[in-house]
């Protein structure tokens, strides 16, 4: 139960990245707002979530992660209710919403390491925790399909609020049953103030990290624009026809964690970064339609499934226990940050000529993949 409480955090953290994208229409129209106004709802988060990372992590290490994991569900519900609340355009112009999503990335800050940290605490057995990491990771990986269509369906029937109030009946559950469940473990203060000696595997582990988000969620970016600008699909078709990136990025994340127990990590990263490298050059074939999408869309979707719990593991267990929160706040860091640069330069590649562009990245994301794989071998 309680690995399930923690995987309902990281589906929460993940959700609203994506959930809040389908309401910016709404949000434009019933609060009188600009363009600026709807990216800053979605960088206050983004933004703050990367930036507070890192710190988060090391604190979980210094205090104890059930205060970190307990806080974030409580930041999280509390900015939830804000953002929902929030009655009219002078809120988002004179930044009071914006503060309000930077406190909604704050809680997210919180729990995702936290979450992850715990699981540490909870699976002394490396085998054990892979699993658990797996099926953590597939729960973060469920909440990327769920995104556009949950925001969907709540716009249409109950409006642009729904997506942050949907928040608040999960955290009402979630954080008594945190509060009784996740257990008190006592801190190494004494080792937490040793010198840290990181090794080529931990920095490997998150060099493969930052390179498969860059490409992975890139590539989700400019998958979605080519089929709602280029092929004029609407938003909720265009959610249907990702699922064939999405739900093997979700399954596969347990059976990554299962292999990564048996056999260590090495084995399903060289296997996801040879998917995505395969994914990413299928590329070339995207001319006008959706089926020559279908293939990238599953070489990346198989690909990040078998990679995102391995390299999470291999990340986690290369630093002492003591560390699982840093080690856990470097990792995020790296995949939140490194991606957030690969959606720049994706969205910048394809900004003058769709399909010329997406043959460019289909080169740069195989060789970024390659590249990946080589730091896997001689590192992990």
């Amino acid at each position: 139960m309680l690995l399930g409480l923690l995987c309902i955090g990281i589906f929460l953290v993940q959700l609203d990245v994506t959930v809040v994208n389908v309401a910016l229409p709404s949000i434009r129209t019933g609060l009188d707002t600009s363009l600026t106004g709807q990216q800053w709802v979605v960088a206050g988060y983004m933004i703050t979530l990367a930036a507070l990372l890192l710190v988060f992590g090391a604190l979980g290490d210094r205090i104890g992660h059930r205060r970190v994991v307990l806080a974030g569900l409580a930041v999280f519900g509390l900015a939830s209710l804000g953002c929902g609340a929030a009655p009219n355009i002078q809120l988002l112009v004179t930044a009071r919403l914006v503060t309000a999503r930077a406190v909604q990335g704050v809680g997210a800050a919180l729990l995702l390491p936290g979450t992850l940290a715990v699981i540490t605490d909870l699976y002394a057995d490396s085998g054990s925790r892979a699993r658990a990491v797996g099926i953590w990771a597939g729960a973060g990986a469920l909440a990327l399909p769920s995104g556009p269509l949950l925001g969907g369906a709540l716009v249409s029937g109950l409006g642009w609020r729904a997506v942050f109030l949907i928040n608040l009946p999960i955290i009402a559950i979630g954080l008594p049953v945190a509060w009784r469940l996740v257990p008190r473990v006592q801190t190494a203060h004494k080792r937490a103030r040793t010198r840290l000696r990181i090794g080529a595997d931990f920095i490997g582990a998150n060099v493969v990290a930052g390179l498969m988000n860059f490409v992975g969620l890139g590539t989700v970016l400019v998958m979605t624009l080519y089929l709602q600008e280029h092929l004029a699909h609407n938003a909720f078709r265009a959610g249907l026809e990702l699922i064939p990136l999405f739900l093997p990025l979700a399954v596969l994340g347990p059976v990554s964690g299962r292999i990564t127990a048996r056999y260590g990590p090495r084995l399903p990263m060289t296997i996801g970064l040879i998917l995505g490298a395969t994914g990413s050059l299928c590329l070339l074939g995207v001319r006008d339609g959706y089926a020559a999408v279908v293939p990238v869309e599953l070489g990346l979707g198989l690909g990040m499934g078998f990679l995102t719990a391995a390299v999470v593991n291999a990340a986690v267990a290369s630093l002492p226990p003591d560390r699982a929160g840093l080690a856990s706040g470097v990792n995020n860091t790296c995949r939140q940050a490194v991606g957030a640069l690969g959606v720049a330069v994706y969205g910048a590649v394809v900004s003058h000529n769709m399909v010329s562009g997406l043959h460019t990245l289909a080169w740069l994301g195989g060789g970024l993949w390659l590249l990946g794989l080589a730091a896997t071998w001689l590192t992990v």
